[in-house]
């Protein structure tokens, strides 16, 4: 066993899994964009833990300081894993999308003010800033291969000058992989007076982030997709918006309450605003994870990574039928990471990502993966056409919509994944499946009816 692999193992590496043909089939997760499994030293980190598990800020006790002090060393490990600024603090949420929300509530923005956002975010990382913010939403232009328009972002930055606040991007593409100038967006956005947000659950677990030199106001991303999946997220921001009521008060959120709310006396600003039981085990295996990371290194991760997606898409393009949204060349020429959509021509994306589960053990996502508007560009679908597919979604065929396969690829996956995932393309598009398929429109799915 190389040392990449031995220090990469993850909890389920080799999981038999019994198909409805009851062949008992290894099963490939290339699934990694969506969740990862936990490293095996992570879950070891995580049983030590909890042995002398205790009530973190609830109490005294032996295990209660040892918690404590644990919890404080991991969240130490955290910062400075991902660069985090003395000027800054985290707080946890339960995954990416609440540390969004979270990050727009406390900004209070006015409606004269304006928040600049990609026109291809992620839904996490689009609603909270249409929905829960009352700023104007400005598009920065992206091109179809995902990437982000930097002509058009100092357009729009020249165009509101002193009214924008915010800029909101993706440090990583989960349908394309793109990854975008971090830094030169974050000169161009400070020069302009505003500050900068990035929802990194996708960059996190496949480049290294130092919010510092990268010039990172605020940052979020999931710790199940860092190979600690126990219900974590992590919201980087400056210690100085936290200087207010929090939007989420509750237990250990003040020091002591009046005769009345207007004498409350609230807890130290880092403390307000995280309250109730801390999702302790989720830190420290998120801190694992990270130490994890660090001990293989990222040079090697990323070359490791780098020569999988390579490998990935130049058989894929080989494929009869397939369909690559981003050309071979471009993922090896652009800085992206393994995220590879695809279609099969004659298959619905949901029956192939099924056929692919039932038929050979491979994991995938078929859908439009939260990037609708991307994955509509992709596929021309007119304003009529449009608005049919989402009556037809509305009354209960989440079938009708256009979609991809996705196939995302982690630190533990190997040569032979790829190659096992392609090989059953070949087959799936030579001879069809083997098994019969109902649709099931309201899971966006179909079920396996046994052979044909």
């Amino acid at each position: 066993m190389s040392i990449l692999k031995k220090l990469t193992t993850v909890v389920g590496a080799a999981v038999l899994a019994k198909l409805p043909s009851s062949k008992r089939q290894y099963v490939v997760r290339l699934n990694n964009a969506a969740t990862t499994p936990p490293f095996v030293q992570t879950l070891r980190k995580v049983n030590e833990f909890l042995k002398t598990y205790g009530a973190l800020h609830r109490g005294a006790g032996p295990c209660a300081s040892i918690t404590y002090k644990k919890i404080a060393e991991a969240t130490l490990l955290i910062r400075r894993f991902f660069g985090v600024s003395e000027t800054h603090t985290l707080l946890f949420s339960s995954n990416t999308s609440a540390a969004i929300n979270l990050l727009v509530r406390l900004l209070h923005l006015t409606r004269r003010e304006v928040v600049l956002l990609s026109s291809i975010e992620h839904t996490s990382n689009h609603l909270p800033w249409l929905l829960s913010c009352r700023a104007k939403t400005v598009y920065i232009n992206s091109f179809p291969d995902g990437g982000f328009d930097y002509d058009d972002f100092q357009r729009k930055l020249k165009r509101y000058r002193s009214r924008v606040r915010w800029v909101s991007i993706t440090g990583a593409s989960n349908l394309t992989g793109y990854i975008p100038d971090i830094e030169n967006i974050a000169t161009l956005t400070h020069r302009a007076g505003a500050f900068l947000f990035v929802d990194a659950a996708q960059l996190a677990p496949h480049r290294p982030i130092d919010m510092k030199r990268l010039g990172i106001d605020a940052l979020a991303f999931s710790a199940h997709k860092i190979y600690a999946p126990f219900g974590l997220g992590v919201l980087a921001l400056p210690q100085k918006l936290l200087k207010q009521t929090p939007v989420d008060p509750g237990g250990g959120s003040i020091d002591m309450l009046g005769q009345d709310l207007h004498s409350i006396v609230w807890a130290p600003p880092e403390v307000r605003h995280q309250t109730g039981t801390w999702n302790t085990t989720g830190i420290i295996a998120l801190a694992a994870s990270c130490e994890q990371i660090k001990k293989v290194g990222w040079n090697t991760l990323v070359r490791h990574e780098c020569e999988l997606r390579d490998r990935l898409v130049t058989k894929l393009a080989h494929v009869p039928g397939v369909t690559l949204y981003i050309t071979p060349e471009q993922y090896k020429r652009e800085e992206r990471i393994g995220a590879v959509a695809f279609n099969l021509a004659g298959y619905h994306h949901a029956l192939l990502s099924a056929i692919l589960e039932h038929e050979y053990g491979i994991e995938t996502r078929a859908g439009t993966i939260c990037n609708h508007r991307l994955v509509r560009r992709w596929f021309g679908t007119s304003d009529a056409k449009q608005k049919s597919i989402e009556r037809r979604i509305a009354k209960g065929n989440r079938l009708a919509s256009y979609g991809i396969v996705r196939v995302s690829l982690g630190a533990y996956n190997t040569k032979h994944d790829v190659d096992t995932f392609v090989h059953a393309l070949l087959t799936i598009q030579k001879h069809g499946p083997k098994l019969k398929y109902k649709p099931v429109p309201t899971e966006e799915t179909f079920e396996s009816l046994g052979y044909r």
